[in-house]
């Protein structure tokens, strides 16, 4: 049923881009894991854009997971270029046209990828995301009704679970996100973790954290001083630049605390102790407008980068609620004024990542040059034997 949802979904995808001989690495590398249900539920995408469950790692264990029939189904739509699994609408890889060339994959793990053709994939995933915990400090609109605390029980019963496993899924581990469903600093779960991992039993692993940055204080990070050296990008989620839009989107949010953080993370980030510093936008109805704004915000904090992406209903918006928020829906009353907006100059500073919304948010007159230079098959033949030859 849900695969056949996402055909239908999918038949609304205009096509502009060109799908054919197409390559997404993810799920070769990357595993997700939720906790559903009483199920540690496992994707090899971000759930919105690749809604498929591959299965219960806490009751089947990594490997029949990984390499599990389903998950080998899904590879192989990777293989044949249909992306069968996908919400093309929603992944901003489709939509931002930077889907991989079979032809010009110049990694050699990605080249080893292709080779996989029956789906089995014979070392443990890459990069791994821990969303087992949903407790956060704010209770957004666009992610859930309430708040969310995680109970002691379920602590004892997540850590116990996630400790049985994680010595066989750490073994290949290169990229480790914490998390996507909460907050870390909010979560019992994580912020155990974080405050006590020690970097040098995983010299060559790199964290990466997604936080609403509220309780991110300098006192924080310095606690996680374990870590700094694996520490390589925070995003932190505002989707506002303003304070009044902020507290609408960010319920329980603290918005001049919020701005202090993130000024010291971007002392921190001078130092060298933080590799990315991000913040993302959520569009939706309430916040569209500031999206210019939202830019300059991040030029002025002096981060590295801005990211928009669409609002997506998790369960949270009865269907008419959610057509009131998808401003981005052409049939919205207000989806014409977002696209004016879209044309902004702004939104054509290099430091904006278009996500989904790259059919939205005309290119710059750079990246428009760019890709006429990349069509040239003369220039990718020049680009992959230099590649070849820098190897």
């Amino acid at each position: 049923m849900l695969l056949f949802r996402l055909c239908l979904k999918n038949l609304k995808y205009n096509g502009s881009m060109d799908l054919k001989n197409k390559f997404c690495p993810k799920p070769f590398e990357y595993l997700d894991i939720h906790f559903v249900e009483g199920e540690f539920r496992c994707y090899v995408c971000c759930p919105t854009w690749l809604p498929v469950s591959v299965g219960d790692i806490g009751s089947k264990g990594l490997q029949k997971v990984w390499n599990g029939d389903l998950i080998k189904e899904i590879r192989k739509t990777m293989l044949d270029s249909s992306f069968l699994y996908c919400d093309k609408l929603l992944c901003p890889e489709i939509q931002s046209g930077t889907l991989h060339d079979k032809d010009y994959i110049y990694k050699s793990e990605y080249k080893d990828y292709l080779s996989y053709e029956d789906g089995h994939v014979p070392h443990g995933p890459k990069i791994v995301y821990f969303s087992e915990d949903r407790t956060c400090n704010l209770a957004c609109p666009s992610c859930r009704k309430d708040y969310i605390t995680l109970d002691d029980n379920l602590f004892d019963h997540l850590k116990g679970n996630r400790d049985k496993f994680l010595p066989d899924l750490m073994k290949d581990v290169e990229s480790l996100n914490i998390c996507s469903s909460g907050d870390p600093f909010s979560s019992r779960l994580y912020r155990e973790f974080l405050f006590e991992f020690q970097g040098h039993v995983y010299p060559k692993l790199k964290i990466n954290l997604n936080t609403n940055g509220v309780l991110l204080t300098s006192e924080v990070f310095q606690k996680m001083s374990g870590l700094h050296k694996n520490l390589s990008q925070i995003i932190i989620s505002l989707d506002a630049a303003r304070e009044d839009t902020y507290r609408i989107v960010r319920k329980g949010g603290d918005w001049p605390k919020l701005l202090n953080n993130i000024k010291a993370l971007v002392k921190f980030r001078k130092q060298g102790l933080i590799d990315h510093l991000q913040l993302d936008f959520v569009v939706q109805d309430h916040n569209y407008r500031e999206m210019p704004a939202f830019v300059e915000l991040g030029k002025r904090l002096g981060v590295d980068k801005v990211y928009f992406q669409r609002i997506s209903n998790w369960g949270t918006y009865a269907p008419e609620e959610f057509k009131q928020r998808d401003v981005l829906n052409p049939t919205h009353p207000l989806h014409k004024h977002f696209l004016d907006v879209c044309r902004h100059p702004l939104l054509r500073n290099p430091i904006v990542k278009r996500g989904n919304l790259s059919s939205f948010i005309p290119k710059a007159k750079r990246e428009k040059v760019y890709d006429f230079l990349k069509s040239f098959k003369i220039l990718r033949k020049v680009r992959k034997k230099v590649l070849e030859i820098s190897r």
